[in-house]
């Protein structure tokens, strides 16, 4: 495991392009990497302006993409039926997984994956 390196929920791709000032200077830290759930969730959204469209493939380009494979299906699979987790959540989870890295959000349901390393960071108001 690379110990710079971390796996970004969509939650905080957003807050760390928001300049969140719990969340920014802890990302700005370390190399990302972000999963393909958060590229379609970020860039799906439907009220996405031209701006932010380009923004968002901008800051991918700065970070490890991690695309979908047999393996990260596999592990999927195994942890919707562990713990019950939202596709997108047990996708992501898989990813962290399936990779050996840790994974950062502000989502608190991923702590009950007790096989990832999970990193519960909590954005300031």
């Amino acid at each position: 495991m690379n110990k710079d390196l971390i796996l970004i929920d969509t939650n905080i791709v957003l807050y760390a392009l928001n300049q969140n000032p719990t969340i920014y200077p802890f990302v700005n830290q370390k190399k990302l990497a972000i999963s393909f759930v958060s590229e379609i969730e970020l860039l799906g959204w439907k009220g996405m302006t031209a701006a932010s469209r380009k923004v968002l493939q901008q800051f991918f380009k700065e970070c490890l993409y991690i695309d979908y494979n047999y393996q990260i299906r596999q592990q999927t699979i195994w942890l919707k039926s562990q713990y019950n987790l939202k596709l997108a959540d047990a996708l992501i989870a898989a990813c962290s997984l399936e990779f050996d890295i840790p994974l950062v959000s502000a989502d608190k349901d991923f702590s009950k994956v007790k096989e990832i390393n999970f990193i519960n960071l909590i954005p300031s108001l």
